[in-house]
């Protein structure tokens, strides 16, 4: 039987991920140590992966890894309403920063009903966007232009004007964007998010610029896969719009709210205090200044760039900034509010 205590908050060590695309800023913004030459394009601060798992860092369970505590903790950290096949046990949700100092390869990601169609050994992967950095000018791509199809779409690939259907849209920090399976995107240079998704790294490529892999030949494309699953109807407005409250303790936005997950932004001006429903595991994470978090009767530090994973059971918990500006989000299962005092 799985041991389910003592619980407490785990704070997790980022796997840092070099790509042909990547940079240094997650190490102006954040402080990662990375080696003098280090392209690192993603820094995994909770993941439960076989590509990678987080290293823990306090606590008994400190240098072992995420995978590590999921598998002795099972529903008392992850909690008893995920039911994603993706999950398989793991660690329900996979939070990265991403610096895109080259644009990314235009790509693609199949939903459940694509992975039980077609590809049985993948996994869903639904994503979303909170943008941290955009140089001016800087965009994604975000779906079709309006009356693309198949046909269209085919057309221009062949003659290398595939961009001429993709639709660009500048980004501004702070700007949210939900990239559901299906959707063709791509981000570019010059931005930097959080992502929050499903815990699947299951990618289709369809264009990658002729880049060089390492082993000196084009990364491969991944066209007869994306074709089964790209959809070309895209919203109208592809940021979501959020609704900013506010409350005795400061500013709170439901940023999103679908099965897969739902995600909260707050930013406060005192402590704040909540109790983690037990249906699902939370990661706290902060964009901005750092905090002291109480739960399991200690307290913890919560440095800017860093993930907290508040297990399902741990209870209340209390946390409090430190610096005057300071922005936090908040991720856990669908359809459940994750605050409870307002």
């Amino acid at each position: 039987m799985a041991e389910r205590s003592p619980v407490y908050p785990l704070i997790s060590l980022p796997v840092l991920k070099p790509k042909i695309w990547g940079g240094k800023k997650l190490e102006e913004l954040f402080n990662y140590p990375m080696a003098r030459t280090a392209k690192i394009g993603e820094a995994w601060i909770a993941a439960d992966l076989p590509e990678g798992s987080s290293l823990i860092t306090n606590g008994p369970y400190s240098g072992k890894t995420l995978t590590d505590v999921t598998r002795a903790w099972g529903e008392a950290l992850i909690g008893t309403g995920w039911k994603n096949p993706a999950t398989q046990g793991r660690f329900p949700l996979l939070v990265k920063f991403l610096d895109a100092q080259d644009d990314l390869s235009v790509q693609v990601h199949p939903g459940q009903e694509d992975c039980q169609k077609y590809f049985p050994k993948e996994f869903s992967k639904d994503e979303f966007w909170v943008v941290l950095y955009a140089e001016p000018g800087a965009g994604i791509l975000y779906g079709f232009q309006p009356g693309t199809t198949l046909e269209t779409f085919d057309d221009l690939l062949s003659q290398g004007k595939l961009m001429e259907c993709l639709r660009k849209v500048e980004v501004k920090p702070g700007d949210v964007f939900r990239i559901g399976p299906g959707t063709v995107h791509a981000l570019g240079k010059g931005v930097v998010i959080l992502e929050i998704q499903e815990p699947s790294d299951s990618t289709f490529r369809i264009f990658d610029y002729g880049r060089i892999g390492e082993d000196g030949k084009p990364r491969p494309l991944h066209l007869d896969a994306s074709r089964k699953v790209m959809k070309f109807e895209s919203p109208a407005e592809p940021r979501i719009l959020t609704e900013t409250n506010e409350t005795s303790w400061g500013e709170h936005e439901v940023l999103v709210d679908i099965p897969s997950y739902r995600i909260e932004r707050m930013t406060l001006n005192t402590h704040l205090s909540w109790t983690v429903n037990p249906i699902s595991t939370q990661a706290l994470i902060s964009l901005e200044g750092n905090f002291t978090l109480r739960a399991a009767g200690e307290p913890f530090t919560l440095h800017k760039g860093e993930c907290c994973i508040l297990p399902a059971i741990l209870g209340s918990v209390e946390l409090e900034p430190l610096d005057g500006k300071n922005q936090v989000v908040l991720a856990g299962i669908g359809g459940i509010p994750m605050l409870n005092n307002f």
